[in-house]
């Protein structure tokens, strides 16, 4: 192989990933994914697109090997290829928020509130979670829970976290987790906690962000 032929080829592997990508549904089926194992319907309903559509942006990805299917019965469940791909997702967001004032800009607004909700970051709360002093709580799908949680978290998807009330003592602060950053879910967890007289507050990083932390033992 003559060197300009090498470097064809391995650019144009390289490049391949990126293309796969560069699609912002796909950016976000694999988003989703990274979350734990989904069904093309599941994926379809999240990403409000067409099954078939989600089926070839699914196709796309495949093709280049960032995640993966497993057949159960009647259906077929889409997986992140591994952890590796995971890393990709959180450095590319990373780049994209130190480039881009208005991610944050529109993120402060949409999730922060305009920061009428209280944040925290894992490194500051990390001992009161180890000590049982504050209540961490997953707002995701129980599927998403069961797949992967941050140890010692109690699972209250958010669409039915009233159900669960009777469970969470007012005497303790609440701390919500759920996809990461630019999830909504523990936005609305901790205003639906605030409303009724809780101590709650929006942790910013979900299940990968603490993967990749220095808390995991």
């Amino acid at each position: 192989m003559e060197p300009r032929e090498f470097k064809d080829f391995v650019y144009e592997q390289f490049a391949r990933i990126s293309k796969a990508l560069s699609s912002p549904k796909r950016f976000e089926l694999v988003d989703y994914l990274s979350q734990g194992p989904k069904t093309v319907e599941t994926l379809s309903r999240q990403t409000e697109m067409s099954v078939a559509n989600t089926s070839k942006h699914l196709q796309s990805l495949l093709g280049a090997r960032l995640v993966k299917y497993t057949k159960d019965k009647n259906y077929v469940y889409y997986s992140i290829a591994d952890d590796a791909v995971v890393e990709v997702l959180l450095s590319i967001k990373g780049v994209a928020e130190t480039r881009s004032a208005d991610i944050t800009l529109s993120r402060n607004e949409y999730i922060g509130r305009d920061e009428t909700i209280k944040s925290v970051r894992l490194k500051e709360i990390f001992e009161e979670i180890e000590s049982g002093e504050v209540i961490l709580i997953d707002v995701r799908p129980q599927d998403e829970y069961e797949n992967q949680h941050i140890p010692g978290a109690m699972s209250l998807p958010v669409q039915s976290i009233e159900e669960y009330l009777s469970s969470l003592p007012k005497d303790k602060k609440i701390i919500a987790y759920c996809r990461g950053p630019y999830c909504q879910f523990a936005t609305q967890a901790v205003e639906v906690l605030n409303s009724l007289g809780y101590e709650a507050y929006r942790m910013e990083e979900g299940v990968n962000e603490w993967k990749q932390s220095e808390f995991v033992h």
